[in-house]
């Protein structure tokens, strides 16, 4: 929406310094008379994006905002899918470890099963073992690991399953891998629609210099910026 401001004629006051009248004109007739206020109203109102440049504080802004219900939504660049694995996999144990008496779905979205899918859930099952919680997950189909009441799943976009393990609404993280190199429509039409909880927190790891892929989206949009 445009706006157009009228402008009202200058008034020329009588002065004894007659240069003093030119400025005056001058200076009101180049003031800006049309804007756009939505695009105002947006700079505003939108705060600057957070930066977290440090690994301890990001793990822990990211449990906090998970376990606390917040409902943050985190970018964070990484230079390789593996990387993000490793950071995110202790935050995944102890999500699990965690809500395992009052529940709480988590899920984790990654492009390729076998590049990704696969050691993501194996280190995750080894972060349990080392945590002394070895004998207390069991999985739950495929690709979903749980603890109790709380639930870990995994999905693949190149390669989805369709059983009951995966035909859950998380509640707690939804964590996307290799963000840059997923279709944004993709996500929209698949995942979108299970991640209606207003609870949710976001977090989409990917790289820089992919223009169009879910990544570049999450990180224009995010409020809350990190590197790993």
């Amino acid at each position: 929406m445009t706006t157009q401001i009228l402008e009202r004629p200058v008034e020329h006051r009588v002065r004894s310094d007659s240069s003093s009248a030119r400025v005056e004109t001058a200076v009101t007739s180049g003031l800006r008379t049309d804007f756009d206020i939505d695009t105002e109203l947006n700079m505003l109102t939108r705060a600057k994006p957070e930066f977290i440049g440090d690994r301890d504080e990001l793990g822990q802004r990211i449990m906090q905002s998970a376990v606390s219900d917040d409902g943050e939504t985190f970018a964070v660049k990484c230079r390789a899918v593996s990387l993000a694995t490793d950071f995110a996999t202790p935050m995944r144990s102890m999500l699990l470890t965690l809500s395992s008496a009052f529940g709480g779905i988590s899920a984790t979205i990654s492009p390729s099963l076998n590049l990704n899918t696969w050691p993501a859930m194996d280190q995750l099952v080894s972060a349990l073992e080392e945590a002394g919680a070895g004998e207390l997950w069991q999985p739950v189909g495929e690709r979903s690991i749980a603890i109790g009441a709380a639930r870990h799943v995994f999905v693949s976009v190149d390669n989805p399953i369709r059983d009951d393990s995966t035909r859950v609404f998380p509640n707690m993280l939804i964590e996307v891998v290799g963000a840059h190199m997923i279709d944004p429509d993709w996500f929209d039409r698949t995942v979108a629609p299970r991640c209606q909880d207003e609870s949710l927190t976001f977090v989409f790891y990917g790289q820089a210099g992919f223009p169009g892929s879910l990544f570049e989206r999450a990180w224009e949009e995010s409020q809350i910026r990190g590197q790993v």
